[in-house]
């Protein structure tokens, strides 16, 4: 599902469009690595915060005000909305319409969240806005060949339209960090928003069957199961784990970097099968292993007990005997650790992202040229 990589001669440029969140680790990614290659990139943005309402007539104000010209509107993650107007002015310019949609509606609200029934009017609402935004699209980016394959299959997407993006990472922002050395307890953290395709209850019931060893969990974040989780976790001695419910992002390279161990996702809900987050890149990159699910995801860009360190998703006892061998064994997880440090910071970075971005636009014809930086 990747593009070629193809000789060109002409500078590209791109527009981001839409009520989208720039400081969102996707968006960071794609944002900065295209201005490493030395590539133009202008924005046409509005809060994302306002409904379509305003925000639909602030784009089409901003877009035409500024007599903005590109080759390329680009849709970033979660704005399945802003592709119609975005669809619209692409007919209008003559610019081919890319979305880059991370998760479908669907997806999220129904099969993994739960807040919404599979046979509900709601449900019937948001997998429609997945299908429009996704069949308008020229061009749609998924995450991981298997999401790729799920849009397909279920939402009528042309296979030769979808192509595999990685979210890769910031490379200024979680740069190289040195080995930990042994400390007195062996530091365990997980960072995320709490949601069920996290399996953060996978997690604190590993954090009960290791209380009396020599472990120290830290969850860092708030969201859907924290009260449940928290909860659970009521009897585990407070020296063995702690919960801190916001960090900023620019600060969480410095908790990482404290830990032995990073963990992944752990839910078994469909969402968890088809994602590689975030955490994941960013984690490997600062050369700490990594412990997540077993999935074909994963799969797709790392070999378990090679760079990343896999047990089966939802499964607390498999993670705790996982956590066991690692905190026992230094030189597996050194080695694992700065194995997966060397394939992320050398495949997975944001130029090469870019690069890759590149390569797809190019693949479907949307610059005459481009020149290998």
């Amino acid at each position: 599902m990747d593009g070629n990589d193809t000789e060109r001669n002409a500078r590209p440029s791109l527009l981001f469009f839409g009520g989208y969140d720039p400081d969102y680790p996707r968006n960071q990614v794609i944002r900065k690595g295209w201005g490493k290659l030395g590539f133009e990139l202008e924005e046409c943005r509005v809060d994302f915060r306002r409904k379509v309402h305003t925000r639909y007539p602030a784009l089409i104000w901003k877009y035409l005000r500024r007599h903005i010209k590109s080759p390329v509107i680009f849709v970033p993650d979660f704005r399945h909305k802003d592709i119609p107007l975005a669809w619209l002015l692409s007919k209008f310019s003559g610019s081919r319409l890319v979305f880059d949609p991370l998760v479908s509606r669907y997806e999220t609200r129904v099969l993994d969240r739960a807040d919404v029934r599979a046979s509900s009017a709601q449900a019937w609402h948001n997998r429609n806005i997945d299908t429009i935004s996704f069949q308008l699209a020229d061009i749609l980016l998924v995450d991981t060949d298997v999401h790729g394959r799920f849009y397909i299959e279920n939402f009528g997407v042309s296979r030769e339209k979808v192509f595999t993006l990685p979210v890769g990472y910031d490379e200024d922002i979680f740069g190289e960090a040195e080995p930990k050395e042994r400390g007195d307890v062996f530091d365990v953290l997980f960072f995320g928003s709490f949601l069920p395709h996290h399996g953060v209850e996978t997690i604190v019931r590993t954090a009960w069957i290791l209380r009396d060893e020599n472990f120290r969990f830290t969850f860092i974040g708030r969201g859907q199961t924290y009260e449940s989780v928290r909860a659970y976790a009521a009897g585990i001695p407070g020296e063995r784990l702690r919960f801190i419910e916001h960090v900023p992002y620019r600060e969480l390279p410095s908790f990482i970097e404290r830990a032995d161990i990073v963990l992944g996702i752990f839910g078994k809900t469909v969402k968890a099968g088809l994602v590689v987050p975030n955490k994941v890149f960013q984690s490997m990159a600062m050369a700490r292993c990594v412990v997540t699910a077993q999935s074909k995801a994963v799969s797709e860009f790392f070999q378990s007990g090679e760079h990343v360190f896999t047990v089966p998703a939802g499964n607390a006892d498999k993670l705790a005997e996982a956590l066991r061998l690692l905190e026992a064994n230094d030189e597996m997880r050194q080695r694992i650790a700065s194995n997966g440090a060397k394939l992320v910071r050398t495949l997975y970075n944001s130029r090469r992202i870019a690069r890759r971005l590149l390569d797809i636009l190019n693949d479907r014809g949307c610059f005459e040229s481009a020149s290998r930086k």
